[in-house]
């Protein structure tokens, strides 16, 4: 990677997911120390916030993970505004309706209830509704899902997106989706609206998940 290569962390959750540890007043600390340009915050059902925020020359793209009520979950990139609970197809046209972009994460997982494949999520909505493919999900338990996830990404001709979808800071930038030439977030925005990325990427080791998998199990005793 050359020194006009930007990169972010395109999945990942704070507190404000139910199984989220990361502390949203923290993220700009650990993007430098990580050597991250930006990252997107993709909370589950509800953006935690509505516009994207710069800091010292790093970025926060305002984001959300949404579950549909019928092929499991979709993240939209620049939303601007809440979406309702939703078909898969009303969610990725309301994204579209507010000039975000959709993604479709960890479409190839087969450990995971709501991803593309378990859900039967059909190819021709993908290539109807979908921006970009989650080529690279560091959550994957093993790396195939994510070598099957750039293969559906190839064969339909979409362009891709890395994240580490860390749910804490041990977790974060496994994965990076890079952009060249970023100088500011209408640069990152015009770079994925035409599909101009690079990911790199790895499967985090299971035991830096442990601390969410316990904390979500703990929440659903408490709550």
């Amino acid at each position: 990677m050359n020194d006009r290569l930007s990169a972010f962390d395109l999945h990942t959750h704070t507190i404000h997911s139910k199984d989220g540890l990361m502390n949203p007043k923290s993220v700009f600390k650990w993007m430098k120390r990580r050597e991250l340009t930006g990252m997107a915050i993709t909370e589950h059902k509800a953006p935690s916030f509505l516009r994207p925020v710069v800091h010292d020359g790093r970025f926060l793209i305002n984001s959300c993970e949404f579950m549909s009520t019928d092929y499991g979950e979709i993240i939209g990139l620049f939303v601007t505004e809440p979406i309702p609970k939703q078909s898969f197809a009303e969610i990725a046209e309301n994204i579209r309706d507010q000039n975000a972009i959709a993604v479709l994460p960890h479409p190839r997982d087969l450990f995971r209830r709501e991803s593309a494949v378990r859900r039967h999520l059909p190819e021709s909505l993908i290539v109807r509704h979908i921006d970009l493919v989650e080529g690279i999900n560091s959550r994957c338990a093993i790396n195939l899902f994510n070598t099957w996830a750039k293969r559906l990404a190839k064969r339909l001709g979409k362009p891709m997106t890395a994240g580490s979808d860390a749910h804490s800071f041990l977790e974060l930038g496994h994965a990076k989706t890079w952009f060249q030439d970023i100088e500011t977030v209408d640069d990152v925005y015009e770079a994925l609206r035409r599909g101009r990325t690079q990911i790199t990427g790895h499967c985090s080791f299971v035991l830096w998940q442990a601390p969410t998998m316990i904390w979500q199990r703990a929440r659903r005793l408490v709550y």
